[in-house]
């Protein structure tokens, strides 16, 4: 029977397996941070004497020992459950008997999951930024170890100035490193408890939501609690708007490998394991994962498009629609890790092919550069001098390329990339990050008894 149930007026099977759907599926991940929020619930309770200091205990007592079993394997929510909380509750009442009845007192469903989602998505995003940091810093390595190796540089895909792969790595690193500016402000955004704002509109008991929010390890409670219930869809929006800045990166990061590793390139090799065959070519050494890297980027898309689409028009206050938001969000941070780890474990794989590199660099690439020269050697204006190089660039030589690479030395260029910058910027990143899950996971001890 479901939890809202008065006798007599539960649903039609049809009824339930469409609203329901797959909701129980998603539920088991969030079963875990559902009974975090109980325990909290159930303190913040007993703190402000709606329930009798006796029934907290028990009530504690009993979801620890549910989230001990539930991360052991011992139940899980089925396909015939109702959702997560309709499960914790009937397992709570089975063990406790009248207490597990008090738990629900001043707290929605909807405050509810609003409260489980966001536990969640916090420590979805700080173990999305440690992925991502794990990926700039073998973007970096690369960048380190091949700092002035020589590279075509390609606008509108062709060939048209002289880089670097030092250049090449050390921008998707910087890249990762900007998205992480966008995660920390995620972050901050969900990092409010909404419990105790209710169905949408608070409750007439003396709740204390502050104290639940800090035992939650929350930076702090919600506030008004209508626009607490309007943030569901919108904290959603941020998570994967956030995540969806790396995951653009690496897909213009596989986009570039794919051409790169080409055998019309041929700048790069991909290690072996990271490539797959050909049914039928025996030759073949196909970039796939690089490939399903940008399928997948686009596949992330359409979820984050179908985030906004479920919000768009929606009056204030809950609605049913906003239940669907939860399997785009849990699908598109599963969609986005893998990306993450993929490209981070290809990354140390790749190498350039010098002869290739260098076959490429033709004497055209340098027209530019011959346009400096005539500007600062000969006092030719510019404009003078790009039309005179422009009109006789068979007349072009090769420099010493390597050369070319180290004496760009303005900030940013080739032979200044500023790698320790980066590198520092990596590792105060990675401390931030511990120190931001340092906090939560103490809380979340201190519930787990």
């Amino acid at each position: 029977m479901a939890i809202w149930s008065k006798g007599g007026d539960d649903t039609a099977g049809v009824v339930h397996e469409f609203t329901v759907g797959d909701d129980w599926s998603y539920d088991r991940v969030l079963a875990p941070y559902d009974i975090l929020g109980s325990i909290a619930q159930a303190r913040m309770l007993a703190k402000v004497g709606l329930v009798t200091a006796e029934d907290g205990r028990q009530l504690a007592a009993g979801l620890r020992e549910l989230h001990r079993e539930y991360l052991a394997g011992a139940w899980t929510v089925e396909a015939t459950d109702e959702d997560v909380h309709s499960k914790v509750e009937a397992l709570l009442t089975q063990r406790i008997g009248e207490p597990a009845k008090k738990l629900h007192t001043g707290r929605s469903r909807n405050d509810q999951v609003l409260t489980d989602l966001r536990l969640w998505e916090k420590d979805a995003l700080a173990n999305m930024a440690e992925e991502v940091l794990a990926c700039a810093a073998a973007l970096l390595a690369q960048a380190r170890a091949h700092e002035f190796h020589p590279l075509p540089g390609y606008t509108h895909m062709q060939r048209g100035m002289p880089s670097s792969v030092g250049m090449f790595f050390a921008a998707h690193a910087q890249g990762l490193l900007d998205d992480l500016v966008l995660l920390e402000s995620a972050f901050r955004f969900i990092d409010a408890c909404p419990l105790g704002s209710g169905a949408s509109y608070g409750v007439g008991l003396p709740l204390d939501r502050e104290f639940a929010a800090r035992q939650l390890g929350f930076a702090r409670w919600g506030g008004v609690a209508l626009a607490d219930a309007n943030s569901r869809g919108k904290a959603e929006s941020a998570v994967l708007d956030a995540i969806g800045a790396a995951v653009a990166d690496l897909n213009r990061f596989a986009a570039d490998i794919v051409f790169f590793a080409s055998q019309e390139a041929g700048f790069f090799s991909i290690g072996k394991g990271f490539t797959t065959g050909s049914s039928i070519m025996p030759q073949k050494r196909n970039p796939d994962l690089f490939e399903l890297i940008r399928a997948r980027s686009a596949r992330f898309a359409g979820l984050r498009s179908g985030l906004a689409g479920i919000t768009h028009a929606l009056v204030s206050g809950y609605s049913r629609d906003l239940q669907d938001t939860k399997a785009l969000v849990i699908d598109g941070v599963r969609l986005a890790r893998g990306i993450v780890v993929v490209a981070t474990a290809a990354t140390p794989t790749l190498a350039p092919v010098r002869e290739r590199i260098l076959a490429a660099l033709t004497p055209d690439i340098y027209a530019t550069d011959e346009a400096y020269r005539l500007m600062r050697e000969q006092g030719i204006p510019f404009r003078d001098a790009y039309r005179s190089v422009g009109c006789s660039l068979d007349r072009l030589e090769n420099p010493d390329h390597d050369a070319v690479v180290r004496s760009r030395t303005h900030a940013g260029s080739t032979g200044n990339l500023g790698l320790a910058q980066l590198a520092d910027r990596l590792d105060r990143e990675g401390a931030a990050w511990i120190a931001r899950r340092k906090v939560f996971e103490d809380a979340w001890a201190g519930l787990l008894g």
